[in-house]
């Protein structure tokens, strides 16, 4: 009865599993290192079989086919494991009691052959041999028994049968230790995530502080869940909001279209309701690009293009396109940029971050206002700043500003979506970085802080 039960328990088939998992990996492990040895092996003997090709070419070349043939001669008689032939060019052997190969040049296999007894091998034995055509019509061959290396290849496969058995002992053994204590953990996770798909998201997986792999498996599912309960949030707050800001473009749209639709117009009348139609609906347009652009960024699509970008290059690139607007809009934008600061990043992102950055200090702060754009490189860490002497933001709006579409009250007179400095937080953290909105007293500072290239592999 209690074998009956083993059988049937999760524990022992859990048991078996790891022994098959083990046996198969010992197979694979062991298919390769004995292929890999065979190959080593048999280019070992080739090699061998190469450096006397050579040195008898040679000694053909300096003495002749006499001298070639005393050679060969001399050591067939020494015992060894090589085996030699010289054939005239008609066919005939001179010397050596390697078989011969009619018609063949290279690399060839034959049969028999002596030991380095002196006796004959059985047929059934076979041999590596090289064959190579000397001048004159001559053939000089080379050649050496495979049952070294067919002795290695039995030894290796004995050992490892021997192996395999002790590993496949130990494998049920360890499994049934092992399989008690993970089915516990399995079982804790398994009750967690069922609370979880019953919509129950505020549940997290228990950990025992042991630190080992279930522990360290908990913790980034928890990490998990808690980032999916934050996009959670936001997708609701980013509706809220989309539904709210979106609401009176939208119904400024209809409205327009709604009195041309009743109202006698002239053609330049409808044409003047077309182009503010369509005026709306570039806006919500561009609306919504931005939140694509936003998403596109906070997802990483970009991370594989990262390449070293030369940020005091960028920053400046920015600089001087705002400046004729700065001073056409009455305020003054200066510059106090390092050289040579680099991060690893995408460059277009960059200048969109900077740029949004300069473009909503310009846009909201009143006339007179100095804006200064300023990056400076400390230890390992790239800080970059746009400060401004403006009217600045109440401390308590400021951890608002970087949610999407949020607007202070002055602001939602002026054009735009609010997505500008969420882009830029969003680029900033997509460069492993951080966008701060601190008071300048007076004015307001937005600092981004990134890894310098050197951190960031």
């Amino acid at each position: 009865m209690f074998q009956r039960r083993l059988l049937r328990t999760a524990s022992f088939r859990l048991a078996l599993l790891y022994a098959l998992l083990f046996g198969i990996s010992v197979l694979l492990l062991g298919a390769v290192t004995f292929w890999s040895t065979r190959a080593a092996l048999e280019d070992q003997l080739r090699r061998r079989i190469e450096a006397e090709m050579s040195f008898l070419q040679e000694e053909f070349r300096s003495d002749g086919i006499d001298h070639l043939v005393a050679t060969v001669q001399e050591r067939t008689r020494t015992p060894s494991n090589l085996d030699y032939f010289v054939l005239d060019p008609a066919g005939k052997r001179l010397a050596g009691d390697l078989p011969m190969v009619s018609g063949s040049v290279g690399w060839v296999r034959t049969k028999s052959g002596r030991d380095a007894d002196g006796k004959e091998r059985a047929e059934s034995e076979r041999i590596e041999a090289l064959v190579s055509e000397l001048q004159g019509g001559y053939r000089l061959g080379v050649g050496e028994d495979l049952e070294q290396v067919r002795e290695i290849e039995d030894t290796f496969l004995t050992a490892f049968a021997s192996a395999l058995s002790v590993v496949l002992l130990l494998g049920i053994g360890g499994g049934l230790l092992l399989s008690a204590g993970f089915l516990r953990r399995v079982e804790t996770i398994t009750r967690t995530a069922d609370a979880i798909i019953a919509g129950d998201i505020s549940r997290r997986i228990e950990r025992n502080g042991s630190g080992d792999d279930f522990d360290r498996l908990s913790a980034t599912l928890n990490a998990m869940l808690d980032r999916i309960s934050g996009l959670m949030e936001n997708l609701r707050q980013v509706s809220t909001d989309i539904a709210h800001d979106l609401r009176t473009p939208l119904s400024r749209l209809r409205q327009g279209l709604e009195e041309a639709r009743w109202r006698e117009l002239t053609a330049a009348d409808y044409r003047g309701v077309v182009e503010h139609a369509m005026e709306e609906a570039d806006a919500i347009l561009d609306t919504f690009s931005a939140l694509l652009r936003i998403a596109q960024i906070e997802a990483g699509v970009r991370c594989s293009a990262f390449r070293s970008v030369d940020l005091s290059e960028v920053m400046q690139t920015v600089a001087d396109a705002y400046a004729p607007t700065a001073e056409e809009s009455g305020r003054t934008l200066r510059i106090d940029i390092a050289g040579g600061v680099t991060i690893n990043g995408d460059r277009d992102l960059l200048v969109q971050l900077f740029s949004n950055l300069v473009e909503n200090a310009l846009h909201h702060t009143p006339q007179g206002t100095i804006v200064v754009a300023q990056l400076s490189e400390i230890s390992t860490t790239v800080i970059a700043e746009i400060a401004d002497n403006g009217s600045g933001i109440p401390a308590e709006e400021r951890s608002n500003v970087l949610r999407r579409f949020y607007r202070l009250e002055r602001s939602r007179s002026t054009p735009g979506s609010g997505l500008g400095l969420s882009m830029a937080s969003a680029i900033a953290a997509l460069h492993h970085g951080t966008l701060e909105i601190i008071d300048n007293a007076p004015g307001l500072r937005a600092v981004v802080r990134f890894p310098s290239s050197s951190r960031v592999s």
